[in-house]
């Protein structure tokens, strides 16, 4: 039943919001729209432009980084026991960031941007393995990623503070504080099927999510590979961190937020927590990118709104768990 419902919540919000923006669609107007595509009519291309180039590419891309970062954020939580987690934990966010400041500051086109911020995150994660060195050990492998995150969160600062304060400068600012404004369609046809990838193979494992909420040594003797599935639910999740990244900038709180709210709704049961937090953190989405573009006449970046929303949500979180964050 709650899946029913969010799965129509999303629906309806995707079309309220393909009609809200600076330039007002009614309904009326996109189904004339659809029916003079249909039998080869003249359209109006302007009305074309808005709703099929800038408005639906921005709400499936909202979908899917929604999505990926609300099951990215449930199975860290799970992964390392931590009701904290979120899916830049482990440094991925601030090693793409840093991969496509730099990118910026050569001047490379945004196809060159997103393909090695998506390399540069697969690389972080393997650094922080590295710097961790016992793949057993969840506390030095969260302890790897905020040395690696911290290291590359000041090489973003170098280069902020070298980049030409006219032209690349906010450039990079804006980009690190995340836009689902998306020109290039086989980019985000490329990201999505990412997002996808990493999304099946999480919720695969999902049941094993329960598993790894056991010490250790219980886990192993129910027959589980304990280091096997922990480093390749890692990996699936750093598919889906990079590769939301490299297209939209880092975009903060979401996969913190969704998985409690998932929680509060539907129970501790991660089999259906991460689930549910893929369709809550699609439609949390939408909404965000919505506002992000619609309250007023400048585009806000996503991350802004994502923090204070995501912080408000969390605040009433913890006052209904009485300060006791539950996995």
């Amino acid at each position: 039943m709650y899946y029913f419902i969010a799965t129509l919540i999303l629906i309806c919000t995707s079309l309220i919001a393909l009609s809200i923006g600076r330039y007002d669609i009614d309904y009326h107007q996109i189904y004339n729209l659809l029916i003079a595509l249909i039998k080869g009519d003249p359209i109006d291309e302007k009305l074309r432009y808005i709703l099929f180039e800038v408005r639906l590419p921005r709400v499936i891309l909202a979908i899917f980084v929604g999505a990926a970062l609300g099951v990215a954020g449930a199975s860290f939580q799970a992964i390392f026991r931590n009701p904290l987690a979120s899916p830049d934990i482990l440094g991925v966010a601030s090693g793409a960031g840093f991969e496509a400041a730099l990118a910026l500051l050569f001047g490379l086109n945004i196809v060159f941007l997103s393909s090695l911020a998506f390399a540069f995150g697969i690389l972080t994660l393997f650094l922080t393995l590295i710097v961790a060195r016992d793949m057993d050990n969840r506390i030095m492998i969260i302890l790897g990623g905020i040395i690696i995150s911290a290291l590359f969160q000041s090489l973003i600062s170098i280069l902020k503070y070298i980049a030409d304060p006219q032209d690349t400068l906010p450039a990079i600012t804006y980009w690190l504080l995340g836009s689902l404004s998306i020109s290039n369609i086989s980019q985000l046809i490329f990201g999505c099927i990412v997002m996808t990838l990493g999304i099946v193979i999480t919720l695969i494992f999902r049941w094993k999510h329960n598993l790894l909420m056991l010490d250790d040594n219980e886990a192993k003797s129910l027959g589980l590979n304990i280091r096997q599935i922990r480093i390749l639910l890692i990996l699936s999740s750093t598919l889906l961190v990079s590769s939301s990244v490299s297209i939209c900038g880092i975009i903060g709180w979401v996969g913190l937020v969704i998985p409690h709210i998932a929680r509060l709704i539907i129970g501790s049961n991660n089999a259906l927590v991460l689930p549910f937090s893929m369709l809550i953190g699609a439609i949390f989405m939408i909404i965000i990118d919505t506002l992000s573009r619609s309250i007023s006449s400048e585009e806000i970046p996503i991350s802004i709104l994502s923090a204070i929303i995501g912080a408000i949500f969390f605040i009433v979180i913890l006052y209904r768990s009485k300060g006791v964050m539950k996995l």
